[in-house]
């Protein structure tokens, strides 16, 4: 384990209260957040500086980590994204939520009754390798596209404990090196690897590449042994199209990272030390502020904000109680 951590991932909207609705009365996450705010223009490549913004969080099984954001810019608003909410395949540069149930009927009661939910994938009966590689995991899973087109899959453990209440287990990345990705954040964001195993994907529960296509897939882990997770994911054989390079901003439909690290500035060193290959996806170098806490007090704030190999952008921060 590892001091960086992901804190929690935050999807871009069209509007957070109707996508804070559904992940609390459909999903079942918990609302921990919702407020107003404006937002600088610095450390996040969207929007204008200054806009206001409406931010709402969600939690799952857990209080202290793998948070759901919810970010929609009120004004002035961001562009409209046509056709991504209605998209049906994913490919290199999109986010699969990985998530896990204790009880599978009520959840697919709901999912199938609401008007912001697109199915994609019924329970389907299924099984992956152990992260020794030397057995299975079976599962119960389901798919769906959320009401801005981000894709969530849901699991059910059949052969091992499940969890006591919904919970987002990881978010996983569709990349093009997973090699490349796996140094990064590796040697980088000083993570560690949980799990790398090669498998077939029958193509039910995930709409991208071909049905039967060979994976590999790779679980960096942060500072938590069960959740927080990354997850990286390649197609090896066929391999999915190469969409080229990633444009510099994020909008309506697309993810972003909010991570937590020891040193904010040990890593913005490291992506320097290494030159072309990791320095130019800086987006801002660490900016250095002062904030109230919940409590009164006062938090010394460390904040950088960069792309990793596949143009998937991170918030990182470094927290100080100082007073």
């Amino acid at each position: 384990m590892t001091d960086t951590h992901l804190k929690r991932t935050t999807i871009l909207v069209n509007d957070c209260e109707r996508s804070i609705a559904f992940y609390r009365d459909v999903v079942g996450l918990t609302e921990y957040y919702n407020q107003t705010m404006s937002v600088g223009g610095k450390i996040i490549p969207a929007g204008e500086p200054g806009a206001d913004v409406h931010l709402g969080i969600m939690e799952g099984n857990r209080s202290d980590v793998a948070k759901l954001g919810i970010l929609e810019w009120t004004g002035p608003r961001l562009p409209e994204n046509p056709g991504f909410a209605d998209r049906t395949r994913l490919g290199i540069g999109d986010v699969v939520f990985v998530c896990e149930t204790p009880d599978m009927d009520p959840l697919i009661k709901r999912l199938e009754a609401s008007p912001d939910c697109r199915m994609h994938c019924p329970p389907h009966d299924w099984a992956v390798p152990t992260p020794d590689g030397k057995g299975e995991i079976e599962m119960t899973t389901l798919s769906f596209f959320d009401p801005d087109g981000l894709f969530f899959e849901v699991n059910h453990k059949r052969n091992a404990p499940n969890i006591d209440a919904f919970g987002i287990k990881r978010t996983t990345l569709i990349v093009r090196d997973i090699q490349k990705s796996i140094n990064f954040y590796k040697n980088v964001m000083g993570m560690s690897v949980w799990y790398d195993q090669e498998m077939p994907v029958g193509g039910e529960v995930l709409p991208a590449g071909e049905p039967g296509a060979q994976v590999r897939v790779a679980i960096m882990q942060g500072n938590d042994p069960e959740v927080g997770m990354l997850g990286l994911m390649q197609y090896l054989d066929p391999v999915v199209a190469n969409p080229g390079p990633y444009p510099r901003t994020i909008g309506i439909g697309t993810a972003m990272f909010v991570a937590s690290a020891e040193n904010v500035n040990d890593i913005n060193r490291r992506m320097i030390e290494v030159g072309d290959t990791y320095a130019h996806i800086i987006h801002c170098p660490p900016d250095h502020d002062e904030v109230p806490g919940a409590d009164g007090k006062t938090i010394e704030l460390t904040t950088m904000s960069f792309f990793d190999p596949d143009g998937y952008f991170y918030e990182l921060n470094t927290r100080k109680e100082v007073g």
